[in-house]
């Protein structure tokens, strides 16, 4: 596999901003894809969303490793991937699950304090830096989670429960998915996440199956091809980025999931929610402005 970042490192574009753009196009991929979800647990189980997403994924991607060869997926990664494939099967279920039985905001901003988890996990895990201001904003980012949630006095319920360990579960995906990123192919690292979300769900959903028309049918299409390409951004995101400056660009999923929700699903906003919200934009945007200058170049690798 060619180098990726050190063609990046011969652009005039600091590669950190390349893959601050990546991460956006899954922001609203992504969203795109949770809002179809949303409609289609209204007949079907979260479980049975899961496989069939999964199945399309496969589907939609083996033309194009049959394209390149089947070569691309030999791998020497196993334990990279077993972690990666495990976390991930494990965040899509129960992110599925939260945005079945909450409304899109909530569990979007539930599921995304992922970024609080990120960052100290890639310092312990992949040896990056992270100064006192940025992790300081990243602390009062997640501030601006909490004002969002406005948790009661009856503390945090099933499916919030779900979503945070979600969120946990996401950030330690992401982890393995830069590991993974420098050697890999990504349609091959795409493939086999298809393949380990289809045969760890294969049972349950089988168990809790539900017929279905032509209409859920395709939105299990559109679910499956956004939900690809947005797992495609972020791959090729982190291939070029570091985890602790790129990583923040998520906390857009909470603004946009918010204007969705009341556009599509008649959900109200309230005064908290936009004070904590204008806080997390303004974090995540301080956080990459002091990438600026610094040498936050990831760590070149050797892909042969």
């Amino acid at each position: 596999m060619v180098n990726v970042v050190q063609k990046i490192r011969k652009l005039s574009v600091h590669p950190n901003l390349i893959g601050a753009l990546w991460l956006l196009g899954s922001v609203v991929l992504f969203q795109i894809s949770y809002s179809i979800v949303k409609l289609a647990s209204e007949n079907l189980s979260s479980i049975q969303i899961v496989f069939l997403r999964s199945l399309f994924q496969m589907l939609l991607i083996l033309p194009f490793i049959a394209k390149l060869g089947f070569r691309v997926m030999k791998t020497r990664q196993y334990k990279n991937y077993t972690c990666r494939l495990l976390f991930g099967v494990t965040n899509i279920v129960l992110t599925f699950y939260a945005y079945k039985h909450m409304n899109l905001a909530t569990a979007t901003s539930i599921v995304f304090t992922r970024p609080l988890f990120t960052i100290p996990l890639a310092v312990l895990m992949l040896k990056e830096q992270v100064g006192w201001k940025r992790g300081f904003a990243t602390l009062i980012g997640f501030i601006g989670v909490l004002i969002v949630l406005n948790p009661g006095p009856m503390g945090l319920s099933t499916a919030e429960i779900a979503a945070l360990l979600a969120s946990f579960s996401l950030a330690l995906t992401y982890i393995f998915i830069q590991r993974l990123s420098y050697t890999e192919n990504h349609l091959a690292m795409l493939m086999y996440f298809g393949i380990a979300c289809c045969v760890l769900t294969a049972y349950p959903a089988y168990c809790l199956w539900e017929p279905f028309g032509l209409q859920t049918l395709g939105c299990i299409f559109v679910i499956a091809a956004t939900a690809t390409a947005a797992q495609y951004c972020i791959i090729r995101g982190y291939q070029v980025g570091k985890t602790t400056v790129i990583s923040p660009i998520d906390y857009l999923q909470i603004p946009l999931s918010a204007f969705i929700g009341w556009c599509f699903f008649h959900e109200t906003l309230s005064l908290h929610f936009a004070v904590g919200v204008i806080i997390i934009i303004a974090a995540s945007l301080y956080i990459l402005k002091r990438s600026d200058g610094e040498n936050d170049l990831p760590p070149a690798h050797n892909n042969s």
